[in-house]
């Protein structure tokens, strides 16, 4: 029973997934600073691993391996009314590949198939030298799947439903070179191409935003391009923050000389925050800003939406790819606290904004909010990682659960 038990929670917080939307987006980062909280605090510290074996255990068997990484095998399970239900497999490494004081590397390889035919495959790494003066961040991913449009611009009562099937491919790599303390620069490339892509509304004769904004059918995209980008992260832990900052610029220029259907640029920029309210407690009011803007025709795919950041956390309380336009503006609290002493238990409540351009206008029309509350059981004390199970709503009656094994910032 015990053993079955443990089998379900590994299965259910590797999955990261939304339970309402998304398809596995949001894979967990393995933590820059293991800590163990029993040697810190006065109150001895819990985990679900303590609850079900009644003592301390390590919660995988690592091997580590030459280079420096620990790497966990574990089983992915996920829920979501669009593919059904999605198993599949996950193998996670991390560590310090030069000195114990070295930054911490992560890398994750994993794929998922759902019920209904749809596949997810996906490469993600932060990969630091020895030195941890370079690094090197990959995101690679394949994914076979059915996803809905709503055309483009803020959330309106009179928007419909268009579902769309398509395939993506999608390779990014980005070199990056400390320049002072904690901040990198760095160039990259970025290839994105949807392909088979099926209108189903457009197959019918009918006239929707996709076939409107591409004029005509369009069966594939292609979105080739190069970056440079700026990187500062003081985090002190990438599944869990408690502290510091990360502050991230992308300026992306997708040109034909280097493969792109179109010539047109994007720009992202981020920031995090992580305070303490009180300010010497350990309760935590967490900051998230992000802009994401399009010049020139880029794909209707590739336009910014919600739940399409880079870890597909966005905008909880609204359907992956509800909230789509040529530019957007988000912004996201959330309060972070305890409910029991020795951590076993704790609780968020968070809010969101979402604001879009409107197609006609090209300024930003209505803003669209979103909150919620959510449940924290710790998985792993000395990672300092929980299971989150989140509920949260939007405008015209959208709302979700969400769940993962990392913060969603």
């Amino acid at each position: 029973m015990k053993f079955a038990l443990f089998l379900a929670s590994a299965m259910l917080v590797t999955s990261g997934s939304r339970v309402t939307d998304g398809f596995g987006q949001g894979y967990p980062q393995a933590s820059p600073s293991v800590t163990d909280t029993t040697a810190t605090s006065e109150v001895p510290q819990r985990d679900i691993f303590d609850v079900i074996f009644r003592k301390d255990v390590q919660t995988q068997i690592r091997a580590t391996t030459k280079t420096g990484l620990s790497w966990a095998l574990l089983p992915t399970f996920s829920y979501n009314p669009v593919y059904g239900v999605a198993l599949g497999v996950m193998a996670t490494g991390a560590g310090q590949r030069g000195s114990p004081d070295a930054r911490y590397s992560s890398m994750s390889v994993s794929g998922n198939a759902s019920t209904t035919g749809q596949i997810q495959a996906q490469v993600r790494g932060d990969v630091f030298s020895k030195s941890g003066n370079t690094l090197l961040k990959l995101d690679f991913r394949y994914l076979d799947t059915e996803r809905s449009t709503w055309g483009l611009g803020p959330v309106s009562s009179n928007q419909q439903e268009y579902p769309m099937n398509f395939a993506l491919y999608r390779a990014y790599a980005t070199f990056y070179r400390v320049t002072s303390g904690p901040v990198f620069v760095g160039l990259g490339y970025h290839y994105d191409e949807f392909n088979n892509i099926v209108d189903q509304r457009a197959q019918q004769g009918e006239e929707t935003p996709f076939t409107l904004y591409s004029r005509g059918e369009v069966s594939r995209t292609v979105a080739s391009g190069l970056s440079i980008n700026v990187l500062g992260d003081t985090r002190d832990n990438l599944v869990n923050p408690s502290m510091g900052y990360y502050l991230a610029m992308s300026f992306r220029n997708y040109t034909t000389f280097v493969g792109s259907d179109k010539n047109w640029q994007e720009m992202w920029a981020e920031m995090r925050l992580y305070p303490h309210v009180p300010k010497h407690g350990k309760n935590v009011l967490a900051f998230w800003l992000y802009t994401w803007f399009t010049f020139g025709p880029a794909p209707y795919l590739n336009l910014p939406a919600d739940g399409w950041d880079t870890y597909g956390r966005g905008a909880r309380g609204y359907l992956q790819g509800r909230i789509r336009g040529a530019n957007q503006i988000y912004f996201e609290t959330e309060y972070r606290f305890s409910l029991t002493r020795d951590g076993l238990w704790g609780a968020v409540v968070f809010a969101n904004l979402t604001a879009t351009t409107n197609p006609e206008s090209q300024t930003f029309g209505k803003s669209d909010p979103g909150g919620g509350i959510g449940l924290r059981i710790k998985f792993n004390k000395r990672a300092d990682t929980n299971l989150t199970v989140d509920m949260a709503w939007g405008r015209d009656d959208s709302w979700g659960v969400f769940l993962g094994m990392s913060e969603v910032f």
